[in-house]
């Protein structure tokens, strides 16, 4: 019968698998296999009770076969302390690395798990990363970890439509303990969690947050951090009011050594420099910002209101001429290009223009969708 020893996942290697293990579950979710989207299997993120910045690879990933999330599901629940022992451990290529350590630990049938009641990790057990170490860096690293940071900047909300497809951006700057400033992008949901706490938020000027398994990014030569595909955690804070929950310890320290620097003026300037707006995609502008007419509707419409025109364009005589195109055209609509993909253009004058030898005003024939 095999011994088991206690240990920390520090002591594990590829060779060394009969420690007894004491972890918290940090993520837990389903992931369809690359290349084969019917295998779905159970991905975890597990932290030991020395989780710190003090102390490397106290993290580890776990994996649970299709085969076998029914017998373990209901013992594997994220922010419950468990023991874990028979299992095995492999390597894990660097790309599917969701955190530094490059071991994986796979569950077997046999597997036991039980529960740890006295666990003396934190609950999230995060491991802040120093801002330097991310921005000194010229090639991202492989990995996530933790970032927490006090807001000095941000701009609107980008709500974009790429490919047919709608998302949301949110850029923001953070400052960290040591004065480092840093970009971080916020995608999706988590953009929309951040202008959400904005609008609710009365001070804006300490606003403190946390990026739990956080990834690398760099953006025009700059590295800088964003939320990571599955695992990644947005925790937000006014910085103004005292953190009491044990769990988020680390970060009332952290608001504390904020308040005790001299951020007067910086945040009389931080709350300038913060936006709450919103910007909308350009294909949302039109649909939403005006109603869609044909051109023989234009003539009953009131002076004043706007309105979009799609249709194609199909003829531009060069030799007739209209005076004062930047005014004529500076109206928005959409225009199909050759090769038929339909193109947005605030001032269509000036594109067109420039698709000609000479910036001689042109005449453009334009036809609504039904035929006028």
């Amino acid at each position: 019968m095999a011994q088991f020893m206690n240990g920390y996942i520090k002591d594990l290697s590829a060779v060394k698998d009969n420690v007894k293990l004491r972890v918290r579950v940090l993520r837990a979710w389903m992931q369809p296999v690359y290349g084969k989207p019917h295998v779905i299997n159970m991905e975890l993120i597990l932290a030991d009770e020395q989780a710190s910045n003090l102390v490397l690879n106290t993290r580890i990933q776990g994996q649970i076969r299709m085969k076998q999330v029914d017998t373990f599901k209901h013992q594997i629940e994220e922010g419950k302390a468990v023991t874990i022992s028979r299992y095995v451990l492999g390597e894990i290529q660097p790309r599917y690395r969701m955190v530094k350590n490059g071991l994986r630990l796979s569950f077997l049938a046999n597997t036991i798990v039980e529960k740890c009641n006295d666990f003396t990790g934190s609950m999230h057990c995060f491991d802040f990363r120093s801002f330097k170490t991310i921005t000194n860096l010229h090639v991202e690293e492989d990995g996530q970890f933790d970032v927490i940071g006090r807001v000095i900047a941000c701009d609107d909300l980008d709500c974009y439509d790429k490919n047919g497809k709608a998302g949301k951006k949110k850029p923001i700057t953070l400052l960290d303990a040591e004065g480092i400033e840093m970009r971080c992008t916020l995608w999706g949901a988590f953009a929309q969690q951040f202008s959400d706490f904005l609008q609710k938020c009365d001070d804006h000027s300490k606003i403190i947050v946390v990026l739990n398994l956080a990834m690398m990014k760099m953006w025009d030569a700059k590295m800088g951090v964003q939320n990571g595909y599955n695992v990644t955690r947005l925790f937000l804070f006014n910085g103004k009011d005292e953190i009491t929950a044990s769990e988020f310890k680390d970060v009332e320290e952290f608001r504390q050594g904020m308040l005790a620097t001299k951020v007067d003026e910086m945040s009389e300037n931080t709350a300038n420099r913060i936006s709450t707006a919103s910007r909308n995609s350009t294909k949302e502008d039109f649909t939403t910002s005006a109603t869609m007419r044909h051109i023989v509707e234009l003539l009953d419409v009131p002076q004043g209101n706007p309105s979009v025109i799609v249709g194609t364009v199909c003829a531009i005589n060069e030799e007739e001429g209209i005076q004062h195109y930047s005014k004529s055209l500076e109206c928005t609509f959409p225009y199909l290009s050759q090769t038929g993909k339909r193109i947005y253009q605030r001032s269509l004058a000036p594109h067109l223009l420039k698709r000609t030898k000479s910036m001689s005003p042109l005449h453009l024939e334009h036809v609504s969708e039904d035929g006028t």
